[in-house]
């Protein structure tokens, strides 16, 4: 069996973008022409040209990489049904830029190519082909093309001799449900589409209308605003953020007299609404079904998912209405069909107890079917073998106990606890101390982990932490820096395809721990969904969504939940725990 890197040049502009329009608004663009592949084999195989020339036969039974395989592989598929070329059984599709953010480097080729075959790789000739067509480029720019394209497959096929071994076979199959599952597309309410893109542009226009000097100067100018507040009367406030309480109070004063102070703060973000509807629009295709991308190991520490850029961050939705616009409610199933939306219970507290070995807490966990119930009667704020549920006897305390166990995990100070939850100074330190004297595993677990580092920190050796599913969170060598009476510890990790410096702690390690945990099981039970014949149609933190036959849907539901409540064979002592429900509509 062979292995070959592939990957396609293809026309882009400002407009006929994939930053835009999404993978397959992108493909089916009038102006779209994929001009360029090329195909470089560890057998030594060499081919760059059209598309339509190349021996697509070569693929059968085969490895085929790309760098950006949610790109290439989605166009070779999209192609196969365009009747472009024809359709081949290869074996498997790895995308190399998944396996270079596992392996602890960064995501793009240029950077990846830098720091592991240690190259330097120009983008130079990528950017000059931005808006030129195949048939108007001169015959050198032609050429310049060709080795650039040529360069690009041997650099992703050095990359996967390098680093192949490194990516296990278990992450290797997360990386192509994720992709496969993005693949499958959304179904689209189009006529609910067309009504909030007719709501949003309204109210942006009478937003835009009601600031006095909208011809004068750009409308979120600091400077205009000042000078209007001024004109007024009224001293204007130091921030217009939401989160900023004196400017709350400001705006609350002030801002029924003088309308155009709301507009410019709600203006940012109804533009935002606007242009997550034209989004929705954009890579909406004419099945009725929106393409979009997550990206895997989007954070690079824990290997959670994120939003893969471009045209929509699908994992970032709004909850709920924004101004008129539901955008989870676009989102609807077909006639016939049913969307399912699951979601792990409380993971995150349920990873730390574990790994704290706090065994009395998930024993707690275990036998209760309020899990805040369970850390009230821990925390002495609520009696055991009471026969009343705390959820109705008394609701407040139970948020109380709720924003202690999930604000409280990670070493968080008083100060910050407050400015969390709501809670007072005074209440924030009670709840916090009384977090830290009851959960003493945790806390240990917090020094432990610090210990290992500035330990790992003398030894000049690099620090990781090993999590049962078998993956490591490396964190390299850790950097000592002193400040004016104590020490701070760094790591250089890859953010943003960038190595960056990050502050590390016992809370924050505990926390990159916790979630890694989390992901990893989250991921084994998509893999099991799969498995079932369960269709993935998107995933967002700790949940999933399933489309499937409204007929099919209560058993659908039922088999969902068990293989969630369903420890992973590597952790199977932890308790999970999982809800979900039938939809028409998403919204969770």
């Amino acid at each position: 069996m062979n292995t070959y890197a592939l990957d396609f040049e293809s026309y882009y502009d400002k407009y006929c973008s994939i930053r835009v329009l999404g993978p397959v608004g992108y493909f089916s663009h009038p102006d779209f022409d994929p001009y360029l592949v090329s195909v470089v084999g560890d057998d030594g195989y060499e081919f760059v040209g059209d598309p339509k020339e190349f021996d697509w036969s070569i693929l059968k039974d085969n490895i085929v990489l790309s760098h950006n395989a949610s790109f290439d592989q989605g166009l070779y598929l999209f192609g196969v049904k365009a009747k472009w070329w024809p359709s081949v059984d290869y074996k498997e599709w790895h995308c190399t830029a998944d396996m270079s953010v596992y392996c602890g480097h960064p995501r793009s080729l240029k950077k990846a190519t830098e720091e592991v075959l240690k190259i330097s790789l120009s983008k130079e000739t990528r950017d000059a082909m931005k808006g030129i067509e195949w048939s108007k480029m001169d015959e050198k720019f032609k050429q310049e093309v060709l080795d650039y394209a040529t360069k690009d497959s041997e650099y992703c096929l050095q990359l996967w001799q390098h680093l192949s071994e490194s990516w296990p076979e278990r992450e290797r199959e997360i990386s192509r449900m994720n992709r496969e599952s993005s693949q499958k597309g959304l179904p689209i309410d189009v006529e609910l589409l067309r009504e909030q893109k007719e709501k949003i542009n309204l109210l942006l226009f009478e937003t835009e209308n009601t600031i006095p000097w909208i011809d004068k100067a750009p409308i979120l100018s600091r400077k205009a605003f000042n000078a209007e507040c001024r004109k007024a009367g009224v001293e204007p406030p130091k921030s217009l953020a939401l989160t900023n309480k004196e400017a709350n109070e400001w705006i609350k004063k002030n801002g029924k007299e003088y309308v155009w102070i709301e507009s410019v703060r709600n203006y940012r973000r109804v533009n935002s609404v606007k242009r997550k509807i034209e989004s929705f629009e954009n890579a909406t295709y004419s099945d009725l079904r929106f393409y979009g991308n997550i990206m895997y190991f989007g954070a690079s520490v824990t290997g959670r998912f994120s939003g893969a850029g471009g045209n929509l961050n699908l994992q970032n939705l709004p909850r709920g209405e924004m101004f008129g616009c539901n955008l989870r409610h676009l989102i609807k199933a077909e006639e016939g069909k049913k969307i399912i939306v699951a979601d792990l219970s409380q993971i995150e507290v349920r990873t730390l107890c574990w790994l704290a070995e706090d065994k009395k807490s998930l024993e707690r966990i275990k036998k209760s079917k309020d899990i805040y119930e369970a850390f009230a009667v821990q925390f002495g704020l609520w009696e055991e073998d009471s026969k009343e549920a705390l959820k109705e006897v008394d609701p407040v305390l139970r948020h109380k106990v709720k924003a202690m166990v999930l604000g409280c995990g990670y070493g968080v100070g008083y100060k910050k606890f407050s400015d969390v939850s709501g809670l007072s100074l005074e209440d924030s330190e009670e709840a916090v101390n009384l977090y830290r004297e009851k959960m003493s595993s945790i806390v240990s677990y917090w020094n432990t982990l610090n210990k290992s580092m500035r330990s790992s920190e003398r030894a000049t050796q690099e620090f990781a932490i090993k999590l049962p599913s078998g993956r490591n969170l490396n964190y390299g060598i850790i950097t000592q820096i002193q400040k004016e009476k104590f020490y701070e510890y760094y790591a250089l990790v890859v953010r943003n395809s960038a190595r960056r410096l990050m502050k590390l702690y016992g809370g924050l390690l505990a926390e990159n721990a916790s979630q890694a945990l989390a992901r990893d099981i989250f991921c084994d039970s998509m893999l099991r969904m799969e498995k079932e014949g369960i269709k993935i149609i998107c995933h967002v933190h700790d949940e999933v969504v399933i489309e499937c036959d409204e007929a099919d849907s209560e058993e659908t539901l039922d088999k969902v939940i068990s293989i969630m409540n369903t420890p992973p064979s590597w952790i199977p002592d932890i308790p999970l725990d999982s809800e979900g429900q039938i939809l028409e509509r998403y919204d969770k």
